[in-house]
């Protein structure tokens, strides 16, 4: 099954390097394994919400790689070349041949390349563990009448160690699916959250409970109010009534879609029941003509269509509601006792229940941006597809024995629709190469510019040896060798509380860093977009009374330039002597 590698490869070669958001969580994610790397503790000395796997195997990579952005990528990319094959896996037991080909190349298409964050940079790096090690604990505990429940097992470990909370819903889904046989609950679940929780408790040795709670893994516990905030606009949450109407148009786009395969069906059917055969065919030709036109629109539009079809939102928008209604519906099944049955019914439920899970992580916000989608709409994608099938095999005789042929045949389309859409993204708007001392990267414009800058900038400062930022700097200090005085690697909302705004004002003035990068990045979904305005005040004038305007990049750049002004901007700020410390 070559087809969805193809894709990927394709898909990774249009879009290569462009990957990394500089400004938004990467820093973090470079920064973190790089000081556990230099001997600070995670929790500890070093702030980090999640789980210890994801950092302590990027320190390894560190350690034997030094500062490398290629070495980075080429980890990320094992974690998305084993996701794949475990996806890979579960689509030749869910589907045919062919048909497990094409979904996957849909899954690969919608999911796998999507900017900010996905799968081939540290965006969260744990989240793709989690979700790679889950997938593939799925694929061994459905592994038909042997299952490898102790392979799946450590998958499930895995999961618990990079985010524990993905960790325990994976475990959950695979216990309640193999309920029956309680012996697999051991490899299943118990074993590995026991593991798990022998693991933290290690970590955590002398670490207090608050600070665990404020700045680690028991974050999970109590999140902060911007966290919560976060996860609701993912899920689409924070705007119900905008996301159903738009997943009310997605599905009646769809079914505009399906009447036509249908229709299609109907006609050749009929003309081949009448010994037309020609006719049939091209009744069946002229519908695939038709959706490629449609694809091409879509694509190309033009000026007078561009607006009206930039309000349609993302087709994939109905495949979690879908996902969620097939796995309610088989619960309700299964604890009746009835079988399995259904256009869903090659989806076993540990798969279908676990594919809900995802779904409902992007519920009414699934789309082709952001680190979410890219993580958790894989499974589903390819649940829904299996589903799709199943319904065209069922509907076929009825409706026309061409009907899943016609269905295989839209999907196609939609897979060039999509990949044609990955290039455009990636290669019809101005990007520009910025080579660093740890490996270049490639970024939009006036991000690349505002970016060369500030790393021409910091350059020329050999006395900088501690940067920080606002709201984050890290990608500048991993790449310029150089540290970060605070426990935190970002300061969006969430990421300190009140005594922990404090407590950095405090180090700020005590301990200046030797510069200070600003960079006009909003925090949308925290629902506090400006720091300085919106979040973190005292910091802000804390670190206004310290440091003084030095150099600024970027279309918005300007000595009164704030986070929160329209035009993109990166500034640096040096420590103000002590003598003259002026606010600016």
């Amino acid at each position: 099954m070559a087809l969805p590698w193809f894709v990927f490869a394709i898909l990774a070669a249009v879009s290569w390097n462009r990957w990394i958001e500089p400004y938004v969580d990467s820093g973090r994610e470079l920064m973190v394994p790089r000081r556990l790397a230099q001997g600070e503790r995670l929790w500890a000395d070093v702030q980090f919400p999640h789980g210890p796997l994801g950092p302590y195997v990027a320190a390894i990579v560190e350690s034997a790689a030094g500062p490398s952005l290629p070495a980075r990528l080429a980890l990320c990319a094992a974690v998305a070349a084993a996701h794949l094959a475990a996806l890979q896996v579960l689509a030749r037991r869910w589907l045919t041949p062919w048909r497990a080909a094409l979904a996957l190349s849909v899954v690969v298409a919608c999911a796998m390349f999507l900017r900010p964050g996905g799968w081939l940079f540290p965006f969260s790096f744990d989240a793709a563990i989690a979700v790679a090690a889950l997938t593939a604990a799925l694929a061994a505990a459905t592994r038909g009448p042997a299952p490898a429940d102790a392979a799946a097992g450590i998958g499930v470990l895995a999961a618990l160690l990079a985010r524990p909370e993905i960790g325990l819903a994976g475990a959950s889904a695979l216990a309640f699916a193999a309920r029956r046989r309680p012996r697999r609950l051991v490899p299943l679940a118990i074993a590995p959250i026991a593991a798990a929780a022998a693991g933290y408790a290690m970590l955590s040795l002398g670490i207090p409970r608050r600070t665990l709670v404020r700045d680690g893994w028991l974050a999970l516990v109590d999140p902060p109010a911007a966290f919560r905030n976060v996860y609701r606009a993912y899920a689409g949450l924070d705007r119900p009534a905008l996301r159903l109407a738009e997943l009310a148009l997605a599905a009646v786009v769809l079914a505009a879609f399906a009447a036509a395969i249908a229709a299609a069906a109907a006609v050749a059917s009929r003309l081949r029941d009448s010994g037309r055969r020609p006719g049939a065919v091209a009744a069946e030709i002229a519908l695939v003509a038709a959706l490629a036109a449609a694809a091409f629109v879509a694509a190309r539009p033009s000026a007078s269509l561009a607006e009206s079809l930039s309000l349609l939102p993302p087709l994939v928008r109905v495949v979690p509601v879908a996902v969620i209604a097939a796995a309610a519906w088989r619960l309700l099944r299964s604890l009746r006792g009835a079988a399995t049955g259904g256009p869903f019914e090659t989806v076993p439920d540990a798969g279908l229940w676990l594919a809900a899970l995802f779904a409902a992580r992007v519920l009414l916000a699934a789309g082709y941006v952001g680190p979410y989608p890219a993580f958790f709409l894989p499974l589903p994608l390819l649940a829904a597809q299996a589903g799709l099938f199943g319904a065209a095999d069922r509907a076929g005789a009825a409706v026309g024995r061409s009907l899943p042929r016609l269905v295989a045949a839209a999907l196609s389309v939609f897979v060039l629709f999509r990949a044609w859409a990955v290039r455009d993204f990636h290669r019809a708007r101005p990007w520009a190469r910025v080579d660093t001392p740890a490996g270049g990267v490639v970024l939009p414009e006036p991000v690349a510019g505002a970016t060369a800058g500030v790393l021409a900038a910091l350059s020329r400062l050999p006395d900088a040896r501690t940067i920080a930022g606002f709201p984050e700097a890290g990608f500048f200090a991993y790449v310029l060798g150089r540290r970060n005085p605070f426990p935190e690697e970002q300061f969006f909302p969430g990421t300190l509380d009140a005594e922990g705004e404090r407590r950095a004002a405090a180090l700020l003035i005590a301990r200046p860093p030797d510069a200070l990068v600003r960079a006009n990045v909003l925090a949308i979904g925290e629902g506090s977009p400006a720091f300085g305005r919106d979040y973190y005040p005292a910091l802000d004038a804390a670190a206004r009374s310290r440091f003084r305007f030095a150099e600024a990049f970027g279309p918005g750049a300007g000595t009164d330039a704030r986070i929160g002004d329209p035009q993109f901007f990166v500034e640096i700020d040096l420590p103000a002597p002590r003598s003259s410390e002026a606010t600016r």
